[in-house]
């Protein structure tokens, strides 16, 4: 059976993110990142994938930001995310969407990423394939590891992976992509409620629809993903004070962890 020793998700996450300086707090950041700028969400998954405010759950939410705007890295940290498990629940087919996505983007490291998943989907000849296309642009896990891996195909194999990189390399991207602050393709627009609520970020049907901050007349604030004018997905609730009173997955405007059933005699009231 074809075997690819694999890179630890650490040792990726370290080389992508070294030289990023930060020099503004982790409140602009995310004000930037939910204006769609991928850089601000780039650096922001790095900050919670590590260190003393490690989240993984939220490093995978702002990476899923940045990664819908097809920057490579990003799109490289969902792959592990979804390989390993870090952050979310596993899936390999997700992991494979994801390195693809940063593969045709020249970034050989999702190229790598890429052929570790291929082997566990049974694709064994696309995953030497992305190896010798990662070669190609000169990346070194590459190459040690196809030294180990040809030795042990067949010749008929050897000319399918020769076809499929053929087939493969003139649909790589001319160049590989990078952070810049482009803003995001949804629509965005600041909002006022009748209760004296305000509202900035991505709409829909002139409510929050997609990424956005909502700020309660008594001083709150809630940063994240709103459906339908509700919070829903990943956000965080703030203190008139700036203390976070709560942060993780919400669903239809509640925290789902504070969320409470009705007792049995209830539920068809």
């Amino acid at each position: 059976m074809l075997y690819l020793p694999r890179i630890s998700f650490l040792i990726i996450m370290m080389v992508s993110s070294a030289g990023y300086a930060w020099g503004i707090t982790t409140e602009d950041l995310k004000l930037k990142a939910l204006e769609g700028h991928a850089l601000s969400q780039v650096k922001l998954g790095f900050h919670f994938s590590r260190g003393h405010q490690k989240d993984e759950k939220e490093a995978v939410y702002w990476m899923t930001m940045a990664a819908r705007q097809e920057i490579p890295m990003a799109c490289r940290y969902l792959g592990f995310a979804y390989l390993e498990g870090k952050g979310t629940a596993g899936n390999a087919f997700l992991a494979e969407k994801w390195f693809s996505k940063g593969a045709y983007k020249r970034d050989t490291l999702s190229m790598i990423g890429l052929a570790d998943t291929l082997i566990i989907l049974k694709k064994p000849i696309e995953s030497v394939a992305w190896l010798k296309l990662a070669e190609e642009l000169s990346e070194p896990q590459a190459k040690w590891r196809l030294e180990k891996v040809l030795p042990t195909l067949k010749e008929e194999e050897k000319k399918q992976v020769i076809s499929t990189v053929d087939r493969l390399r003139p649909t790589l991207s001319a160049s590989p992509g990078t952070p810049t602050p482009d803003k995001s393709r949804k629509k965005k627009k600041r909002l006022t409620f009748a209760n004296g609520d305000s509202y900035h970020g991505e709409i829909e049907n002139n409510e929050p629809h997609g990424f956005g901050e909502r700020l309660s007349k008594s001083g709150k604030i809630y940063q994240g993903s709103f459906k339908y004018g509700l919070e829903d997905g990943f956000g965080t609730l703030f203190s008139r004070k700036g203390v976070i009173t709560y942060q993780g997955l919400w669903r239809k405007g509640s925290p789902v962890d504070k969320i409470v059933d009705p007792p049995e005699d209830q539920k068809n009231d």
